[in-house]
C-alpha cells in the first residue's frame, strides 16, 4: 500500500523543493528534502484514519493480548513499533487467516488532512539554519508550528532545542508503515532527571516512490515517579513534490 499516492492525487497545491543551485551549500540531509533558501513550501499536517473493519479486529487482538502472560506481552511489544503494521504472532492470531483479514483491514487505512502549513529553512549563517514555519488560525492570521523553535547545526548534523540536542540516524519504513514506505534521517534527544524522562524527535523522509516529502514532530515527557505522561505533542506533515521549476514561496509573497 503507497499512501502517499492517495495524498498526492488529493492536495490541490503541492510542494516543490528547492533547486540544487538555491540550495548549493545547504547540507543534502535537509536540502535534498526541503527548500534551505528562505523559501517554503506548503504541505498539510496529516493523520492515519482507521477503517472501522480494522478497528474491530484490533481491538479483538488487544484483548487476546492483555490475556498474555507478561513476558510474552513484553516480547511482542519489543517486535512492535509506532505507526506501523503489527507482525503476525500466533498468540494474538491463533488462525493465520484472520490475521491476512486484521491485514487486509488496515489496507483500508486513509490520510486524513488536518490543516494546511508551509515550512522551509534559512541560513543563519555559521551553519545554522531557522526553521520558517507557518499555519493559519481562527482569526484569519499565521502563527509559527513549534517546530520554529529549532536549529539545525549543519557541521555537526544536530538539531538544537530548548531541551538540547538531537542527533541523527539514518531512517526508514517499509510498505507496513502507515504513511507508506520511505526513507530518511530521524534527530532524536532523551532526558532524563529525578523527575521526569523526556523524549524527542524530528524525523524528515522521502517517499521511495519520489511523490513526497514528509517531516514528523514529536515530544512526550513522563513522570520519573508514577510513568504518567506530563507532556504529549506530535504531528506528520506530507509535502507532495512536483518538478524544480515550480515556485517556491518566499515569506511575504503570494
Amino acid at each position: 500500500m503507497n499512501l502517499s499516492h492517495a495524498i498526492f492525487a488529493m492536495l490541490a497545491a503541492p510542494a516543490v523543493l528547492c533547486s540544487t543551485a538555491s540550495a548549493e551549500t545547504a547540507p543534502e540531509v535537509i536540502s535534498g528534502y526541503l527548500p534551505c533558501n528562505g523559501s517554503t513550501i506548503q504541505g498539510s499536517v496529516i493523520r492515519p484514519v482507521r477503517d472501522d473493519s480494522f478497528v474491530e479486529l484490533h481491538r479483538a487482538a488487544i484483548q487476546r493480548f492483555l490475556q498474555l502472560p507478561r513476558e510474552k506481552q513484553e516480547a511482542i511489544n519489543a517486535k512492535g513499533a509506532p505507526d506501523r503494521l503489527m507482525d503476525y504472532d500466533a498468540d494474538l492470531w491463533p488462525d493465520k487467516a484472520e490475521y491476512e483479514k486484521y491485514k487486509e483491514a488496515w489496507k483500508k487505512t486513509r490520510l486524513a488532512m488536518l490543516a494546511d502549513v508551509h515550512v522551509g529553512l534559512k541560513s543563519e549563517g555559521n551553519n545554522v539554519y531557522s526553521v520558517i514555519s507557518g499555519t493559519r488560525v481562527s482569526n484569519g492570521g499565521t502563527m509559527p508550528l513549534t517546530i520554529g523553535s529549532l536549529r539545525y547545526n549543519a557541521e555537526k548534523n544536530v538539531w538544537v532545542s530548548n531541551n538540547g540536542e538531537l542527533t541523527g540516524s539514518e531512517f526508514s519504513a517499509g510498505e507496513n508503515f502507515d504513511y507508506g514506505a520511505q526513507t530518511g534521517t530521524e534527530w532524536k534527544l532523551e532526558k532524563k532527571d529525578s523527575l521526569s524522562t523526556l523524549n524527542e524527535m524530528l524525523r524528515i523522509t522521502k517517499a521511495t516512490d519520489g511523490k513526497a516529502v514528509f517531516l514528523y514532530y514529536s515530544l512526550v515527557e513522563r513522570s520519573a515517579i508514577s510513568g504518567s505522561v506530563i507532556a504529549n505533542h506530535g504531528y506528520a506533515i506530507i509535502f507532495p513534490i512536483t518538478s524544480a521549476s515550480a515556485r517556491a514561496t518566499r515569506p511575504g509573497q503570494k
